[in-house]
């Protein structure tokens, strides 16, 4: 398959360029004119420059292409919000009528568990009830809430008007080595536990890896089980404070846990993936591993 793919040069893209590769598809990137892409072209990947607003560029990346993934997401556009909504939300429309056009045979874009529920920041926060793929989705709160929702729609949308068969992957916070070290997530909790004689929170999230993010990507790809699909990828939810604990045995860290008793909410479901043969529950032990990677990198 000819796989086109945004985002290569971020945190999933670059996991699912080498899932893609490790499946033998051929493919071609979206990448911003200023990015190294050395190590992509040792790939023996094709490279088109641009950004999410440049159309000329979004038309060239899908032109020819069998399958779309869509994982870019502009964070920089934050600060401004016309700039975020060209970028983010008119781009993706954008990316996925062009796909249509050139009779794509399959889009593929991640959105977020956010849809579902947001972050835990305190015990009045958790909710017991279960959720699953066909849960209600929750009122957008801000504007990545709303880039997600009106991203989801619209594959919806374009599997029902045109039968364009398209799917979308409702990502958790997601882990994994960072390309940009410095954004690797939970390196603060990893450091907090070596250097402060205290850690203390009560913040808890939906989290799955970024590995097993790039693999039902990679599975979804010319699968008739994925066409007209949503599906939930989250492995399991934990604390910081749990997550604390980890880090400082694996680091030998030295600083004093405060354990609060914090109720556990109702798992969000990722029985859907079994369609795809993937399965992302890798539980304590992945972030274990994770942690065990990131420390003999820091």
């Amino acid at each position: 398959m000819y796989v086109a793919l945004t985002g290569a040069t971020g945190f999933v893209g670059s996991y699912t360029v080498r899932s893609l590769v490790g499946a033998g598809h051929r493919i071609r990137v979206l990448v911003r004119p200023t990015r190294d892409t050395s190590w992509l072209e040792e790939l023996g990947i094709e490279i088109c420059r641009g950004e999410m607003t440049d159309e000329e560029a979004l038309y060239a990346l899908v032109e020819g292409a069998d399958a779309v993934i869509h994982t870019a997401y502009d964070s920089t556009a934050e600060s401004e919000q016309l700039n975020y909504l060209r970028s983010n939300i008119f781009g993706s429309l954008t990316l996925l009528e062009f796909s249509r056009r050139a009779t794509v045979r399959q889009f593929i874009c991640t959105t977020s568990t956010y849809l579902l529920r947001s972050d835990i920041y305190a015990p009045a926060d958790v909710c017991q009830t279960p959720i699953a793929e066909d849960s209600p989705l929750v009122s957008p709160q801000n504007s990545y809430v709303m880039h997600n929702t009106v991203l989801e729609s619209a594959c919806r949308t374009y599997y029902a008007q045109f039968g364009m068969n398209t799917t979308a992957f409702r990502c958790a916070w997601i882990y994994g080595i960072h390309p940009n070290l410095k954004k690797t997530v939970w390196r603060d909790i990893f450091e907090t536990v070596q250097t402060d004689t205290r850690y203390e929170s009560t913040f808890g999230c939906d989290v799955v890896a970024a590995d097993d993010v790039a693999k039902a990507l990679a599975a979804a790809v010319d699968n008739p089980a994925a066409f007209g699909q949503v599906f939930n990828l989250c492995d399991m939810f934990v604390y910081n404070q749990e997550l604390a604990q980890l880090a400082r045995e694996v680091t030998d860290g030295k600083a004093a846990i405060v354990q609060s008793k914090l109720p556990k909410p109702a798992a969000i479901s990722s029985e859907g993936l079994k369609k795809l043969g993937v399965d992302v529950h890798q539980g304590m032990a992945g972030i274990r591993a994770y942690f065990e990677d990131l420390h003999a990198l820091i």
